[in-house]
């Protein structure tokens, strides 16, 4: 039998062992998941006592770690996981298009180098906006939170976990069936609603988990559907930059998730285990974009005030003027862009485990394979309108220069009116992304009497991963296109509320687009699909790693110290730009991570816990890219070749990071915690521009070329408070707040502020419990930071402050049946993101509504 690593690892198996409320135990699982003792499992059922098991698990981790946890099954804190991850200090998230989390920043890093897993491996997935570059993120809309037995934290890494996270590593865990009571079974049923929708979206979940009465075999079964109903209104204006434009935009996304996950596991003796895991998850993200734009090309546009030059070199002359207020007289449009894609995307999981426990030591194992397929599934546009001429009566006064609103009037038409909405154009084109990682790794785990250090780790992990993009067009029928006429044809009454967008007797509503109509008569009309050569690439990537690692623990302390080393091969495939076949980009690179945790009982409350370490991120699949996008057809109307590529020999982000911080238990239940951090970025990647002569592509000429560039490295540095107590008779809080200073350096000595940093950040979350009733009331607010936008554009924008209110309610109508209502962002918090040069003028104006979910769940 493995010994303990220190003297309260008993204590932290008993916690460890809640997988019936999701707890893992991140001091067992990542730490001393040798320990196996005949040991009761505490069942955690409600919100004070998963909160309890997530603090035992900071308290007895031996790195830096923090955790969510689901109180029982179906009820992970959110419903979004994202949304639960900001709960934890230090992290904040980024929103999507319909409002809700979508990707996650520890500690005022780039959200793209946050690593995040599924039981210690990577998840593959994919997206389904085409304009956004193609990352590592996970794809956080595929995972249902119901599946989630906990989420755990790491801010400071370990040899033994999967290097990747600059900013950290979030480990998704889900249940497994011996860790289950036998004959568990679990149902629920929900609705949920958007206060800017009238559809409502249902769901159902079920869990099946059994184990034979030796308690050596068992399988979990557990199968979700939810519709979601997403909706967004905004405002957005272009003004600032080549195409200007302003619109009103409606963006309409009915998702359908399908999801089912089994596990197996056979433990024929005390000695051996066996594991396999099978994960699928579908989303149907159909969804329709509808903007009713002012375009003004390079037209003089007749104004006063602020100004943009259409070219920056010809000089301030009056005629090279682009007012942000005055009226649209010609040379322009009025019309309806609109966007519908039948965006599907799949993730798959097959993974297979074995660990053979001997006298002092284990050797476990796994092997497995994910893959996940997705893209656009057809993106068809269309536009609707008239030309902005002098001639026809209509022109539009504008005013893009306000601090929290936009004016777009039109004169001389109604927008809710169809017959002037002609078809200006249609377009179809297709993009499909495939993900895929197959991986095996060994682990050895050995008690050892080496001085202080008690346990030896060491394993071997090999991967190969590869991103595919591709690209299609269509060749229609004749006479399709032409036969299109009036957005009547397609027309489903009309987009509303946008009053919270726009200001100045801008119109707030106008004629909506059946989408799904649409896309269906230009695919019915699809004579065939041409390979797109210039848009396609491939990055694969061959990664072996290799780790040791010294676990240690006295009277007074424990800790870890071990280094992980990576070797990575990239081989990127693409068409060159130039049309005359694929270019095989190769680049390697190597890496020594060492990490130190060490955590000291300064008094049987109180710990002082320190750590130090190197980590790195590789670039995203569209940075490592290296074939041309972007590349126009014919000549834009503003006279300018732009386009972008990838560089496959860009390295990845590194840093070394430090902190120290001084945790207080100061009763069973109640922790104030206290930490300072530091990451010394020695390189990042950011965006420059080069010139560059493009002889054989469709518009030859000399292009303003956006490609990746190491940037020169930055900082970030930071503070963390946290407190959580339990004030009795069920009434119980939480409070973080996080302190980041985060400056980088581009690489011709720029300084700028590193994108996903808010200067501070916090969380209040108040509760109360009885045997009959839960509520929980939950506040994020977050500085303003810089990200990468839900809008056209390259490069990242400013966005305001924001902050959030969540509620929940549940009724224990009986022991095994609750009833829950939950409500996302009651005070529905209206965002705004600015350029984050030029001007600066507000960018986009977004509403997503207030989410509302009622749920009613039984469990035997």
């Amino acid at each position: 039998m493995l010994a303990n690593n220190f003297k309260k690892s008993l204590l932290a198996v008993n916690v460890g062992l809640v997988l019936s409320a999701g707890i893992s135990g991140v001091a067992v699982a990542a730490e001393n998941n040798q320990v196996k003792e005949d040991v009761e499992v505490i069942e955690v059922r409600g919100i004070r006592r998963s909160l309890e098991a997530a603090l035992n698990t900071k308290r007895f981790a031996n790195a830096v770690v923090d955790s969510v946890s689901a109180e029982d099954i179906g009820k992970f804190p959110d419903k979004n996981i994202a949304e639960s991850l900001q709960r934890v200090a230090g992290v904040s998230i980024n929103r999507g298009f319909v409002g809700e989390g979508s990707e996650v920043s520890i500690r005022g890093v780039d959200p793209t180098l946050t690593q995040v897993q599924l039981n210690g491996q990577f998840v593959a997935s994919t997206g389904w906006f085409s304009q956004a570059a193609n990352r590592r993120s996970f794809n956080m809309d595929l995972m249902p939170s119901e599946m989630i037995a906990g989420l755990e934290v790491y801010k400071s890494p370990v040899a033994s976990i999967d290097e990747g996270g600059v900013g950290g590593t979030v480990v998704m865990r889900t249940r497994k069936p011996l860790e289950l009571d036998a004959n568990t079974f679990f149902g629920s049923v929900e609705a949920n609603q958007n206060s800017l929708a009238d559809e409502t979206g249902f769901g159902a979940t079920g869990l099946a988990s059994w184990k034979n009465d030796s308690e050596t075999f068992g399988v979990l079964v557990m199968a979700s559907q939810l519709e979601q109903i997403g909706r967004a209104r905004k405002s957005e204006n272009y003004w600032e930059e080549g195409w200007s434009a302003s619109g009103i935009a409606g963006f309409d996304q009915d998702r359908e998730r399908t999801a089912l996950d089994v596990t197996f596991q056979y433990a024929p003796s005390d000695e051996l285990e066996l594991g396999a895991h099978f994960l699928r998850t579908e989303l149907d993200a159909f969804n329709t974009n509808q903007n009713f734009l002012t375009i003004n090309g390079t037209s003089y546009v007749n104004g006063s005030g602020r100004y943009t030059l259409l070219d920056a070199g010809a000089g301030d002359v009056e005629g090279n003027r682009r007012y942000l207020k005055g009226t649209v007289t010609e040379a322009g449009w009025l019309a309806q862009d609109t966007n519908t894609r039948n965006a599907v995307m799949k993730s798959n999981v097959v993974d297979f485990t074995a660990s053979y426990m001997g006298e002092n030591y284990k050797l476990s194992g796994a092997i497995g394979k994910t893959w996940a397929d997705g893209g656009n599934g057809g993106n068809a546009n269309g536009l609707w309108g008239q030309p902005v001429d002098g001639t026809n009566g209509i022109t539009v006064d504008i005013d893009m220069d306000l601090a929290n609103s936009m004016v777009m009037v039109p004169n001389g038409v109604s927008l809710t009116d169809t017959s002037w909405q002609a078809n200006q154009g249609a377009s179809l084109s297709k993009v499909e992304l495939e993900d895929e990682e197959t991986y095996a790794q060994i682990d050895l785990d050995l008690d050892v009497d080496w001085g202080a250090i008690s346990q030896f780790e060491a394993g071997i992990k090999v991967r190969n991963h590869e991103f595919t993009a591709e690209a299609y067009a269509p060749t229609f029928k004749d006479g399709a296109i032409a036969a299109l006429g009036t957005i009547a044809d397609f027309a489903d009454g009309n987009l509303t509320d946008f009053n919270e967008v726009v200001t100045g007797g801008t119109p707030t509503s106008y004629t909506k687009l059946n989408g799904r109509k649409y896309w269906n008569y230009l695919n019915s009309n699809v004579q065939s699909w041409d390979f797109q050569e210039k848009d396609w690439n491939t990055v694969e990537e061959k990664v072996l790693a290799l780790y040791a690692q010294g676990n240690f623990s006295g009277d007074s302390y424990r800790g870890n110290i071990g280094v992980r080393y990576v070797q990575t091969d990239t081989e990127s495939q693409a068409y060159n730009g130039l049309f005359t076949g694929k270019d095989v980009f190769k680049g390697d690179y190597s890496d020594w991570l060492p990490s130190f945790n060490l955590a000291l009982d300064l008094q049987e409350d109180v710990i002082l816990r320190m750590s130090a370490a190197k980590v790195m991120t590789r670039a995203g699949y569209s940075q490592l890219a290296g074939g041309y996008s972007g590349l126009p057809d014919t000549v834009p109307a503003s006279g300018r070749l732009q386009a972008s590529r990838g560089n496959p020999a860009i390295e990845p982000f590194r840093a070394t990071q430090m902190d120290i911080g001084l945790e207080w238990y100061y009763d069973g239940n109640s922790l104030v915690s206290f930490a300072l951090f530091n990451k010394d970025v020695a390189s990042f990647i950011t965006t420059i521009k080069v010139d560059e002569n493009l002889t054989t592509v469709p518009v030859p000429g000399n292009y303003e070329v956006s490609i990746p560039d190491q940037g020169r490295g930055g900082k970030i540095e930071g503070a963390e408070f946290q407190w959580q107590t339990n004030f009795g008779n069920g009434f119980g809080a939480l409070f973080n707040y996080t302190y980041v200073d985060a400056t980088g350096q581009t690489d011709d000595g720029k300084d700028i502020q590193l994108p996903g940093s808010s200067r501070n950040a916090f969380n209040l979350t108040g509760y109360y419990e009885s045997d009959m009733f839960t509520a929980r009331l939950a506040y994020t607010s977050r500085d303003e930071f810089f990200a990468e936008g839900t809008a056209l554009g390259n490069g990242n924008d400013s966005f305001d402050s924001q902050s959030f209110l969540d509620a929940s309610f549940t009724w224990h109508a009986t022991e095994n049946f609750d009833v829950s209502l939950e409500g996302v962002n009651l005070t529905n918090e209206i965002t705004y993101q600015r350029f984050g040069g030029g001007l600066n003028t507000l960018r986009v104006v977004t509403d997503n509504g207030s989410r509302y979910s009622l749920k009613a769940s039984y469990r035997f």
